[in-house]
């Protein structure tokens, strides 16, 4: 029996507010739980989980990324100009 769509709706909204809330250990802690389980309860969380480390990725790691960039080529703009 599946749940209902708003507590899917309610779940998926919770994983996506702690990835984007940079919560390392929340992120990954989550497939973690998700992979201990077996059948389509756990492919279910285990596809929320990857599904929140995306978001995650995408929302910290690659601005984190883009700045580290944009600094590496002011420093070298500055350093030979």
């Amino acid at each position: 029996m599946s749940p209902p769509a708003a507590a899917a709706s309610t779940a998926r909204q919770v994983l996506q507010r702690r990835a984007i809330q940079c919560s390392f250990s929340s992120v990954f802690h989550l497939r973690n739980c998700a992979g201990a389980g077996t059948g389509e309860k756990a492919r279910n969380a285990m596809k929320e989980a990857k599904n929140a480390e995306r978001i995650f990725f995408r929302a910290v790691a690659l601005p984190v990324y883009a700045m580290g960039v944009i600094g590496v080529a002011a420093y070298g703009h500055k350093q030979w100009k």
